[in-house]
């Protein structure tokens, strides 16, 4: 069985893409037959000699159908979006969703595998919902060389699948900052130093909050250059993600400096220094 790392989203992933397009085309015209479980998803006859009140329980199964029809659909068009290499910023919210969507499947699973069960009768007349289950398990497939089987092996499938928008969510997430960050830099490329001066004297709460984030964000981004070979949006590759690691870091120095954390203030500066003398990309 090959160890997990070896597996590159960068590289295989992307070579699900012609089996997730003909297996769609199969999709509409098997759609199967309920079975005997939507049954379950019937609402139970009132009894006239007894008052029953139902409890929350009583309608986990119809909210889990529900929410997970709904949710399929956001799904797939984060997978369309990621099969595209679209880490835009405005894919931002699409990502969320879809990886939301994601850790639906995995909630149920892991919380209850009989309603999972149950709810098969639903994802196998559903062709979104059977369609993520196939990315899912095609995704468990290539890393692992077999389709899952048990329920744990599909809980692993489903949790492979959410780190691919984890990682989509990451990206599209530096691509925000990117653009986040410009209000703070003058036309001609430096710092504007002024502004942030006035904005930190007057306590900014929305610098503070940008600032909170951009460490974040700059963290994610040295990941990813160590990494070498990634692409954030379409034609943004190394040098352009070192451009934002130098401004970001240079920002996050200026700052710290100001309220007088020489620590970070200091720790800032030396990224600023290394990456604005060298262009340390590993392609």
């Amino acid at each position: 069985m090959p160890e997990i790392d070896d597996f590159s989203f960068d590289d295989d992933l992307f070579k699900l893409d012609d089996e997730i397009e003909e297996k769609k085309q199969k999709v509409t015209d098997k759609i199967q037959k309920p079975d005997e479980y939507i049954d379950d998803f019937k609402p139970e006859k009132e009894s006239t000699d007894t008052i029953h009140k139902r409890s929350s329980r009583d309608f986990h199964p119809d909210m889990d159908a529900l929410l997970i029809t709904a949710q399929s659909s956001m799904i797939i068009e984060g997978m369309k979006k990621y099969t595209e290499r679209d880490f835009s910023s405005g894919n931002l919210p699409i990502y969320l969703e879809a990886l939301n969507g994601v850790n639906l499947y995995i909630k149920i699973l892991d919380r209850n595998p009989k309603n999972y069960h149950k709810l098969k009768a639903v994802i196998n007349a559903d062709p979104d919902c059977q369609e993520v289950e196939n990315i899912a398990f095609n995704l468990y497939k290539k890393i692992f060389g077999n389709e899952p089987e048990s329920d744990q092996e599909k809980l692993v499938a489903f949790e492979k699948f959410s780190a691919l928008f984890k990682d989509a969510v990451n990206r599209a997430t530096i691509a925000t900052s990117m653009k986040d960050i410009k209000k703070y830099f003058l036309l001609s490329g430096g710092l504007d130093e002024i502004k942030v001066s006035q904005l930190v004297a007057s306590n900014d709460q929305e610098l503070k909050k940008d600032i909170s984030n951009l460490q974040r964000y700059i963290a994610l981004g040295l990941a990813y250059i160590q990494k070498g070979n990634v692409e954030i949006i379409k034609g943004l590759r190394g040098r352009d993600l070192n451009n934002y690691v130098v401004r970001g870091s240079q920002l996050l120095a200026y700052y710290y400096k100001l309220i007088k954390n020489e620590r970070l203030a200091d720790y800032y500066a030396r990224i600023n220094s290394i990456y604005s003398k060298y262009f340390v990309v590993k392609d």
